[in-house]
């Protein structure tokens, strides 16, 4: 499967995702937030097995950081979740 049919995947199941790579086969996806409304990396990483049911779970979780206006996602709060497609 390819990236760009990866990530087509994920937003038809309606997956929030700031930044999107591949690398050696692993998917790395990244949604930042200020407030999380209630929202957490559990409910990130079970969207993630919605539209991808067979996908292997390498590492999920939460990245809290003191806000910093303008810096990138991945150094800001954010939710993140790195799998493989059997």
């Amino acid at each position: 499967m390819t990236a760009s049919e990866i990530r087509s995947q994920l937003e038809k199941n309606d997956v929030t995702l700031d930044t999107f790579s591949v690398v050696k086969g692993v998917v790395t996806i990244r949604h930042g937030y200020f407030y999380s409304h209630g929202y957490n990396s559990e409910k990130y990483k079970n969207s993630v097995l919605k539209a991808f049911p067979k996908a292997k779970i390498i590492d999920s979780g939460d990245v809290w950081k003191p806000f910093r206006g303008g810096a990138s996602v991945a150094n800001q709060s954010h939710w993140f979740v790195k799998f493989t497609i059997a």
